[in-house]
Formats: C-alpha cells, structure tokens, sequence
C-alpha cells in the first residue's frame, strides 16, 4: 500500500501539471482503448475507480475538448462519448512523461525482468 501511495503521489503530480485528475486520466485511456464510441454505463464498468461522478467529468473533459460527446443513433436518449483528437495528443504526450519519470525511478530500484515479473504477480493477484 506504501508503494502504491508513493507511484500514485508521482502520477497525480504529473496529472496536475495538465490539470487532469486521477479518474479523469483513466477516462481518457478507457476511452483511448476502447477504439470507438463508449455509453456512460460501458464507462463505468471500465473504471478504476469508483465513482458516481462520472458525468461530472465528462462535462469538464468536453469542456477542455478532450472528449466529445454524441447522441446515439439508435437510441437518441443516450449519449455515446468519445476521444477527440486533442485528448489522444494529451494521452501521448502523458505516455512519454509518465515513461520517463517513472521507468527512471523503477531503473534505480529494479531490473527490467524484475519489474515485469511484479507486473505479471500483480495482474495475477487482481484477477483473483
């Protein structure tokens, strides 16, 4: 939990730096991944954390041209949400810093192989 602390104190400062929270960071690679239109329901299924606001954030993600919002043809009460342009450069250019602030620190500490193996037993223990 302590070194869960120490990473997510170094990501938020990163995110703060553009202004973007933690939940609203995760949004937008949900969304990156998902590779098309997500419903708020598919949203939230995805998230890391748990969150009721949801909407919230999308509101200030639309507002920052992050994200763009779309009224399903299908069905014309439900919005679909998806990642601008501007939200994938943003995502890009947060891929690279978080790369190098934290592979440098995880260098300093760890072996690559070592880091990997971590990742692997994580992954494990989370699916159980």
């Amino acid at each position: 939990m302590r070194t869960s602390d120490v990473l997510q104190h170094r990501i938020s400062k990163l995110m703060k730096e553009h202004d973007l929270t933690m939940p609203q960071y995760n949004i937008l690679r949900i969304l990156r991944g998902a590779k098309g239109d997500l419903s708020l329901g598919e949203m939230k299924e995805r998230m890391l954390f748990d969150t009721s606001d949801v909407s919230r954030m999308l509101d200030r993600l639309v507002k920052k041209d992050l994200v763009h919002r779309n009224i399903c043809p299908e069905n014309r009460r439900k919005l679909d949400v998806c990642i601008s342009d501007n939200g994938l450069e943003l995502l890009k250019d947060l891929d690279r810093k978080l790369s190098e602030r934290l592979n440098g620190f995880y260098k300093e500490v760890i072996s690559e192989a070592e880091a990997l193996e971590m990742t692997e037993r994580l992954e494990q223990i989370a699916k159980n």
